[in-house]
Formats: C-alpha cells, structure tokens, sequence
C-alpha cells in the first residue's frame, strides 16, 4: 500500500491524466450534468452522493422548462367493449348444435410491471393472475416482474393502487460491432494521457468493473488474467463465453492486460478486472428485463463500475430505478450514447445517475455518426480503437460503445488506485 501523500499525489495524477475531454460548451452545447428524467419521478430516488459536491447543472437543451412527456410508446389504453348490435325485427336464426368459432386470443407484448413497496410477493402474484399473467422473470429487490400483457391487462394493472408502473420491455442493441484490425497503434491511449500516467503511477488497491453486454471470451491471452467468472442473464452460466464479440472487445478496452508483450493495452492497467454480465444475446439486443436483472446483479457482486455500451430512444423508468439502485450501492454507471449522429436523448446514457459518452476522432472533433445532446455528458475516443477479439486476436472497434469503455476503464482506475472515493468524487 503506498503512503498516503503517494496516493493523493498519484490520484490528482490520475484525475489529471484522464480527463477525457468533456464537450458540454465546446460541442454539445449546455447541458445538464446528468441528464433530467423525461417523466417526472420520485425526487426521493435521485442517486445523489452526499459525501460530495453535486454536479454542478447547466441550462437544458430544452426550450422550456416544462417536463417532457411521457414516452410516446407509452401502454395505449384498453380498446372500449364492442357495442352490441342493434335490435331488430328479424327473427334470430334457431339454435345450431355446430360449435361457435372460438375467439382469436387478444394480443400480447412484453412488459416489466412494478409493484409498489409494501405489497407482499403473494399480494403482487395475485394481482397478476387476476389478469391473466404468468410472470416469467422476476427482480425482488425493485419489486418487478416481466410478463405478457394484453393491452386490457394493461389498463387494469395501471389501475390498481399496488402497481407503481407498467413499462414496455424494450429491446436496445450495442453500438458498435468488432472490425477487422487497420491500425497498429492505440492512438487513443496517449492521447487521453495514458502513456503518460503508466509507469509513473503505482495503483494502490482493486476495483471491478461489470461489463453488461453479451458476455466476454474468458480464454483470450489478454484477458485471462484479468476476467473474473460473472453470470448470464441469459442461460444461467458464468458468462465466460461470448458468442458475438462485442462484449470481449469492450472488456479489452477497458482492462486487457497490459506489459505481457501480447496483444492490446487497457485503460485500466493494473488493479483492474473484468466481470462479464450477459444481457444481450448473439446478435447483441437485449431485453429490458434482462438489462435490470443484470444491473442489480452487478451492484449486488461488488462492481465498482457497470459499463452499458447498448441504447434505445426509449426512456423506462423500472430501467431509471435499477440504475438508482446501483448509484446507492456506490456504482459509477457509465453508457454509450449511440450511433445515429443525432442530437437526440437515448437511455440508459440520459438516465439520471448515468455518464453517457459520445464519441471523438483523432482530431478530437465529435465523430462522425456519434450522438450528441441531452444524453452526452462526455466524451472520449471512439474510433478504430483496437482491442481483444474473439479467438485471441486483435480488432479495430469504432462506434459510442468504445468510447464508453474507456472512460469506465478511467473511472476503475481511479477507484483501484484510491478505493475510498465515492461514485460521485469519481464522476
């Protein structure tokens, strides 16, 4: 353990090194320091650090400060009964002995349903029966269950005193897909300081970083070292297995063994492992439902950062209260903004409590086809950024995703080499 005059001269060290450049006037425009939830909420939940100073707020994008709406894809209402035919004159036709034609099952889609504190699991598996669901996943801790609901179900469960919400389960995809490799430097390790920092600065202590995303190759030889056994959500198993890629690569970028002559260097050079959380399956999209399991899973087994390098325009609250969970259990959550060039608010990146990361080139310009905006509150480089693929190779990454992964290897190291700091010192 180094001294602790060491360690704060190595953490200011760190903190100076790594301060990937932040675009709120230069780029963005002013923005608030978390972005604001577009619904309005429970101020109670707000993940807010006592132990340090607030972020301070900026003027919102929005011309007004009247609360957004809520989510155009919000349930519709339950459709109206069928009004009965009209009477008539004509005698009805007499009985047949052949069978009515059986009604075709109303329509169904995916949604998290969340129970209200204070109601007994008996209690909230009852009020689902009652409209006809069965849940198949379910999240003790936020009091949510997932489920096929038809829009009548829909309304009845909004109704109910015990339900706190029903939100859709919506699918979000990763931003960005493993390339062939192009180029033989990681150009953006010094220019966030990196080569600077290692070898000048011993890390004192550990951290863990959750990587929510379709699972990590546990064999890669820049890996193996540094990759500890997480679950997923998925199948049940340890997640040691990636059948996409995506998921190795931003494990790579935020750890991959560093000063073992082989392959890539990570951000975080020492102090730092990886756990993998399966949430997106082969064809990187994943589930709502799945994502929440996979946050609380992370903050329950000790991360110290999740990293979340999917998105969706589509804001959820029962996402919005397992992001709050996590904040309170002392995790820096950190997303990827997205890929459409938009200055459009994507989540999780606009969540409260989340550091949503766009993307730079090597000019440090925004990069082409990142998003910008209400859900960006840094940014970092994202473009042919070489990393660990699968099979114990190497491969360019260019997309959000990336440079989300490299400033929660920023905020890992940070946390490994002064373990007291709080998420919100960090952010």
């Amino acid at each position: 353990m180094l001294p602790a005059t060491e360690r704060r001269s190595t953490t200011r060290a760190v903190a100076l090194l790594f301060q990937i450049i932040v675009f709120v006037s230069y780029v963005f425009g002013p923005i608030a320091a978390f972005a604001a939830d577009p619904v309005p909420s429970d101020p109670a939940a707000a993940p807010i650090d006592s132990s340090a100073p607030a972020p301070t707020a900026q003027p919102s994008l929005a011309p007004t400060d009247t609360p957004a709406p809520a989510p155009s894809d919000s349930p519709a209402p339950a459709p109206s009964d069928t009004p009965a035919p009209a009477a008539s004159d004509t005698p009805a036709p007499a009985p047949s002995d052949t069978p009515a034609p059986t009604a075709a099952p109303a329509a169904s889609r995916a949604y998290i349903i969340s129970f209200a504190s204070g109601s007994t699991t008996a209690a909230q598996l009852a009020t689902l029966a009652a409209v006809g669901a069965t849940p198949d996943s379910s999240i003790p801790q936020l009091h949510m269950y997932g489920a096929l609901l038809t829009d009548a179900a829909v309304s009845t469960l909004l109704a109910d005193p015990s339900v706190a919400r029903v939100d859709l389960d919506r699918t979000r995809a990763a931003e960005a897909v493993p390339s062939d490799a192009s180029y033989a430097d990681q150009w953006s390790l010094p220019k966030i300081g990196w080569d600077s920092l290692y070898g000048a600065a011993a890390i004192a202590g550990t951290a863990r970083v959750a990587v929510l995303d379709t699972g990590i190759d546990g064999s890669h030889p820049d890996l193996d070292g540094v990759v500890v056994p997480g679950t997923s959500i998925l199948d049940g198993s340890n997640g040691l297995t990636d059948a996409n890629g995506h998921g190795t690569a931003m494990a790579g970028i935020v750890a991959a063994e560093t000063g073992n002559g082989y392959g890539t260097a990570g951000v975080a050079y020492a102090g730092v492992s990886v756990m993998p959380v399966t949430v997106l399956n082969a064809a990187g999209l994943g589930q709502d439902s799945d994502i929440i399991a996979g946050v609380v899973y992370a903050a329950d087994h000790g991360a110290d950062v999740i990293l979340m390098s999917f998105s969706n325009p589509g804001y959820s609250a029962a996402l919005q209260a397992a992001i709050d969970y996590a904040w309170t259990r002392g995790s820096v959550l950190v997303a990827a903004t997205g890929n459409d060039g938009l200055g459009l608010a994507t989540f999780p990146a606009g969540d409260r409590g989340v550091v949503g990361v766009a993307s730079t080139d090597q000019t440090d310009a925004l990069a082409t086809g990142s998003n910008f905006g209400p859900a960006a509150f840094m940014a970092a480089p994202g473009v042919d950024i070489l990393s660990t693929s699968l099979g114990g190779g190497v491969a360019s990454v260019t997309g959000t995703s990336a440079a989300a992964a490299e400033v929660a290897g920023a905020a890992a190291l940070l946390k490994a080499n002064e373990p007291a700091l709080s998420n919100g010192v960090i952010v």
